[in-house]
């Protein structure tokens, strides 16, 4: 239900007037054609979230307008939906992957749990747009952002003539850099960098939006590529080159250099070929030299040659003299580019060293198996062994199973573990549920928020592991009870897993059968594993019950069962 029945426009989800299918605001009339590879605008998901109409959508899946029934607030969800590898049954709306593409599939669902993890555990970071829930339903996930009422960045320069200034944009972007720079160090790279998924507030703040996972921000992958031109770093648009900070470090440049030149630079792929990108300062005789020249460093073609982090990035814009901040040595850039190199020369010798050596081994072995007639004895050939794992093992971090323990499975979703072969064909699960007393927030409903034994642990094939999995925040507000008969009290009390005492009281003022009054209060939070609830209850048949009630004069409702902490009296 809508709050209050009120009808919520599916476009904006802003209330519309009585009598009234088109919106004031947005213009969205009710009727309005969708398309069927996404949900029906209408739609409700776990019984909670009301969906709207797609607001973006590209080859990861939809972000839909939607609406919190139980907070009575506008929410952002996006749905994992690759529609390249991916269709949805029209029957029930569940989304399966396309056959062939079975395993694909499976690792892209796996990276996209995987990233949600992450940015749930980012809790509230200074200018991202924090993750509130993540679910599970119609066979995929849904991610729950907050809502923030803000303009993308392309839509506010347009307002403001097209382009800032150095002085203006430096209070806007220093700020967005260091949130960068903190979530690089998290292990988070968004590849997504752009005037459409940098958001600002009415303080002027940059929001960062649009995360996907990596195979949705490269050129070549089975799920589609999803790129910015003029945005995305070079190494992008190929399978073969490796991605990091220094990818966050070209798009921020990029979008830097179009908002002090007006001009959106050239994409990265065509600069691959020929590389004529203007310096800042060239179009714009306003912007500082070395303003401009950080921007051209930080969009260099060669990842090697780029400046390598968010913190090397500011530190060279933070030379200019009027800055009052610290300086950062542009030697320290240069040199922390030569020892990159200087690694990297080195791994590669090593593993062409490895390679060779192999190879040499491998040939003496044969040699050895042929010459001692090993290869042409029947009775002494065997089928060579070799570890087996699943196909379909993901590349997430928390996903990838190790023969050498157990992963880390706090902060995923019970029901995507599982429902995942690659984890049930090595473990055997035992649920546990319960109520969270700390976190709850970070742990939401279904969410695993502890593990037995702990990450890393050896364990052999199907060995048990103990999963203690959230239902939600152990402290609940007391619901209205006075007045209600004592069936009806202690039914809505068990549908809220709340333990309860029936209290005899000779007050004249209380109505015989029914609740007179309660403790604590209707509305005061109370722990549902700790504390119960006292009725206080003028009824001589349940005063004689409670009183020959061989459990401490505890009554339960349907909870029976549900584990909960010590029953000791509250003092009155």
């Amino acid at each position: 239900m809508t709050p209050n029945n009120v009808k919520l426009c599916m476009g904006c989800m802003n209330p519309l007037p009585d009598g009234e299918d088109k919106c004031r605001h947005c213009g969205y009339q009710k009727g309005m054609p969708h398309s069927l590879t996404y949900l029906a605008p209408g739609t409700v998901l776990k019984e909670r979230y009301l969906i709207g109409k797609v607001l973006e959508k590209n080859s990861e899946g939809a972000a839909y307008i939607s609406f919190d029934q139980e907070e009575d607030k506008k929410v952002l969800i996006r749905e994992f939906m690759p529609e390249q590898i991916a269709e949805r049954n029209e029957s029930n709306q569940s989304v399966r992957p396309k056959t062939g593409y079975e395993r694909q599939y499976k690792t892209a669902l796996s990276d996209f749990v995987e990233l949600s993890r992450q940015l749930l555990a980012l809790e509230r970071t200074n200018g991202i747009v924090p993750v509130l829930d993540r679910f599970v339903d119609n066979e995929t996930v849904y991610v729950v952002y907050r809502y923030i009422y803000t303009l993308n960045l392309s839509s506010f320069l347009q307002r403001n003539g097209g382009e800032l200034t150095w002085s203006q944009a430096k209070k806007m972007f220093l700020p967005f850099l260091n949130t960068m720079s903190q979530l690089h160090k998290k292990g988070i790279i968004h590849r997504g960098i752009s005037p459409e998924t940098i958001l600002v507030d009415q303080d002027n703040k940059l929001w960062l939006s649009g995360f996907c996972i990596a195979d949705a921000r490269t050129e070549g992958s089975d799920v589609g590529a999803a790129l910015f031109d003029g945005y995305a770093a070079p190494e992008q648009y190929s399978l073969n080159h490796w991605q990091g900070a220094w990818t966050d470090v070209y798009g921020a440049a990029a979008v830097l250099y179009r908002t002090l030149t007006g001009t959106r630079p050239a994409d990265g792929s065509s600069r691959r070929i020929s590389d004529d990108l203007c310096p800042a300062n060239e179009l714009n005789r306003k912007i500082p030299p070395n303003i401009s020249d950080a921007i051209f460093s930080a969009m260099s073609v060669t990842s090697e040659k780029r400046i390598q982090s968010m913190d090397a990035f500011m530190g060279i814009l933070l030379e200019e003299g009027d800055s009052h901040t610290a300086v950062f040595e542009s030697s320290k850039v240069n040199l922390e580019v030569k020892k990159k190199k200087k690694r990297q020369k080195k791994a590669r010798v090593a593993i062409w060293a490895m390679l060779v050596t192999f190879l040499i081994l491998l040939g003496l072995m044969f040699w050895f198996l042929k010459v001692g007639g090993f290869l042409d004895k029947e009775e002494n050939s065997r089928p060579a062994q070799s570890i087996s794992f699943p196909d379909d093992l993901s590349s997430g971090a928390n996903s990838v199973i190790s023969a050498d323990g157990v992963p880390d499975f706090v902060g995923m979703n019970a029901d995507i573990v599982k429902g995942d072969s690659a984890y049930t064909g090595r473990f055997e699960f035992k649920i546990v549920e319960d109520f969270v007393e700390e976190d709850y927030e970070k742990y939401s409903k279904g969410t695993i928020y502890r593990q037995e034994p702990e990450k890393g642990t050896p364990m052999p094939n199907k060995g048990q592991v103990t999963l203690y999995v959230s239902k939600g925040s152990d402290k609940i507000a007391l619901p209205p009870l006075e007045g209600l008969s004592l069936v009806d009290a202690t039914k809505v009390l068990g549908e809220n897993e709340l333990a309860y005492e029936v209290i005899p009281t000779t007050d004249s003022q209380a109505e015989s059968g029914k609740v007179f009054r309660t403790h604590p209060e209707k509305g005061e939070k109370i722990s549902r594993k700790s504390e119960k609830v006292y009725l206080y209850i003028k009824d001589e048949g349940a005063a004689s019950a409670a009183s020959n009630s061989p459990s401490s004069e505890i009554y339960r409702g349907p909870s029976v069962g549900i584990k909960r902490g010590s029953d000791s009296d509250d003092d009155e």
